[in-house]
């Protein structure tokens, strides 16, 4: 409770002197923080997917070195590895194609809400046209 008193405490009085310009201080704000993330985002997201490779490399070199050092002398029947080839090969192009799909999804989902917000805003700008030049209704009275 104390920090709620001492969070309201602090709070400096508006400076805008409208309610519109009060809202449109606090959305901006609160937006130009949310998109002042998206570089950090992108950057984590990149050094994220850097070094989950370095991982999956490093467990192949171990995965080789097992192989050669507990399998070598067996050797591996060509057919079989061939098999394991193609079954892999089928998964992984079920994979990278569900990618390929979601990302044009995605995509699709990301161009229409834009499309909204465009039609949207050509609403609101034709709307606060119309508005400005309507008659003044106090004005019809007389």
């Amino acid at each position: 409770m104390k920090i709620c008193q001492d969070i309201l405490s602090e709070r400096k009085p508006p400076s805008a002197s409208s309610v519109s310009e009060v809202m449109e201080k606090h959305t901006m704000e609160i937006m130009k923080k949310l998109e002042s993330r998206i570089p950090l985002q992108i950057k984590s997201y990149s050094d994220f997917s850097r070094e989950y490779m370095k991982l999956l490399e490093e467990i192949f070199d171990i995965d080789y070195a097992i192989e050669n050092k507990m399998f070598g002398n067996f050797g591996m029947d060509e057919k079989s590895i061939k098999l394991l080839d193609n079954y892999l090969e089928m998964g992984s192009k079920f994979y990278t194609s569900n990618i390929d799909m979601s990302n044009e999804f995605f995509k699709g989902y990301l161009n229409m809400r834009l499309s909204v917000m465009e039609s949207y805003n050509r609403f609101l700008k034709q709307f606060s046209t119309n508005f400005r030049t309507y008659p003044d209704s106090a004005k019809m009275k007389t």
